[in-house]
């Protein structure tokens, strides 16, 4: 009874520590990600953001159709896109309605996913470890430089990683209770992350292990985990069969199926020292771990498991480099491809601070190096960080000053062709549409084709007109159309309509 007093009343101090110092690196999470939060979409993935902001426009100006996306770059058609689940870009133009369009309010949001990202990898260590290691690996997550940045981007990367954790965290607590609300939280989450980005399925590994740990050789025999399942599987088939019929009526799409083209079934890259050299080195080691982190990394993995349930661990990290070996091309491609690696490992450098930290910094090697090897990692994460921010500094930014040159060139219901190499960032920071294209697809037929669609002018990066051929294209275009800007970085053509040539 006495002892059941006594840990009563210890469990409220312990309660408010843990509270207070979560709340700490939460806070901390917020400032680091807050700075230049209302920046305009250029600069890093500003591809992506481009894409994302669009639809969340288009959403507000032409219509709150969730079912059907539409992007700036249809051309004259309607715009619709097969895409990934738009749910942030629909949520944003529903911010857009209340508040008015901004892209502070894309970037604020994703900043509120990233801090529940970070609540939801506390809530998870603290249940499958303690609390120390939790809060280290809430600390590192949110100061590594990429896991900042990509946390105020205008994408939905950050609802992603929330719904990844927060899927595993409630299916470890439905493994143990067999509560109803866990199953269908999980459920929510998992399937929320696959409908975001399909090659999510990976997680369903480190689920799989928890379902063995509870049930072992009867696993395969659980109804309930089969009805789980078919939870995850039935929105998201719905969702990209439905894409698909809109690639086969309108013909855009993000590629989401283009199978050893663009993001996955790349096998041939797979196989060479190119691709796991910018992945595990350049991309990991040193964009997201800045060396030292790595290094920490390392020894993390090396430690041994304690428990069966931090093995879990281990699965979900090797579900990852599954993902990497899928997903080829687009992780070499998009260093924000790897984001989902950082939820695992970061709880493997806090296994070390957790295990081998102390107080006395001064008179413990161990915690000595320690010490050393956070300071690095939080002045090379700085360092690393100031060079992504200064990416989208505006000061003469030579995409800004064309968006505003179309702007006052080219009407709004007038079409476009951008030539950036496939770049849709300028139609979507001129507010105009149109077509976005590579130099070598320009040829007369092409042009030819776009004239009679619509189109009346054309945007060229002259840095995309590369080669004998892109030179080639650009003088036959200059000769043909008039130029009506040119500031050696960016052009801007008037096409001759074909019926007008002799009085234009």
């Amino acid at each position: 009874m006495i002892n059941d007093q006594a840990t009563h009343e210890m469990r409220g101090p312990i309660c408010a520590a843990r509270n207070r110092a979560i709340f700490i690196v939460l806070v901390l999470a917020f400032f680091l990600r807050i700075y230049k939060v209302n920046s305009p979409l250029i600069g890093m993935s500003s591809w992506r953001q481009a894409d994302t902001a669009a639809l969340a426009r288009n959403y507000f100006e032409s219509g709150y159709h969730f079912l059907y996306p539409r992007v700036d770059w249809g051309g004259d058609s309607a715009g619709y896109v097969e895409t990934e689940f738009p749910l942030y870009s629909f949520l944003v133009a529903i911010l857009y309605k209340a508040f008015g369009p901004s892209v502070l309010l894309g970037r604020l949001l994703s900043i509120l996913f990233s801090l529940l990202t970070i609540y939801g990898l506390y809530l998870l260590v603290l249940k499958w470890l303690d609390q120390k290691t939790a809060l280290w690996a809430c600390v590192f997550y949110a100061i590594l430089p990429p896991c900042i940045f990509y946390s105020r981007t205008f994408q939905p990367e950050s609802a992603l990683l929330m719904s990844l954790v927060l899927g595993v965290y409630f299916f470890s607590h439905w493994m143990d209770t067999k509560k109803t609300r866990f199953f269908f939280l999980s459920f929510v989450f998992v399937a929320l992350a696959c409908l975001l980005k399909i090659p999510s399925l990976y997680i369903g590994l480190p689920l799989l292990y928890m379902a063995w740990q509870k049930y072992e050789s009867k696993v395969f025999f659980q109804k309930s985990l089969w009805f789980y399942a078919l939870c995850v599987f039935v929105p998201v088939a719905f969702w990209y069969f439905h894409a698909r019929q809109i690639y086969k009526k309108y013909g855009l799409t993000f590629g989401v199926w283009a199978y050893g083209k663009d993001k996955w079934g790349n096998w041939d890259l797979v196989l060479t020292w190119k691709y796991w050299n910018r992945i595990l080195f350049q991309n990991l080691a040193e964009d997201y771990l800045t060396w030292a982190g790595f290094v920490i990394l390392v020894i993390g993995l090396l430690l041994k498991r304690r428990t069966d349930r931090e093995k879990a661990l281990d699965f979900w990290l090797i579900s990852i480099f599954i993902y990497f070996i899928i997903v080829a091309g687009g992780n070499f491609a998009h260093l924000y491809y790897q984001l989902p690696f950082m939820l695992p490992a970061s709880v493997f450098i806090a296994k070390v601070y957790s295990r081998y930290w102390t107080r006395d910094i001064l008179r413990n090697k161990r915690s000595t190096l320690l010490a050393a090897g956070l300071a690095i990692v939080f002045l090379l994460s700085a360092g690393r960080y100031s060079i992504y921010l200064q990416k989208e500094n505006t000061r003469n930014s030579p995409v800004l000053k064309i968006a505003e040159e179309i702007r006052r060139w080219v009407r709004n219901d007038e079409l476009v062709i951008v030539v950036d190499n496939g770049d849709p960032t300028i139609l979507y920071l001129s507010h105009r549409k149109g077509w976005k294209a590579r130099a070598e697809e320009v040829n007369s037929s092409y042009i030819m084709d776009k004239k009679v669609r619509g189109a009346r002018y054309l945007v060229g990066n002259l840095r995309a007109f590369n080669g004998e051929e892109g030179q080639n294209i650009l003088a036959s275009l200059l000769s043909s159309e008039v130029c009506l800007y040119d500031d050696k970085k960016f052009i801007i053509l008037r096409l001759f309509e074909e019926d007008n040539r002799g009085n234009d």
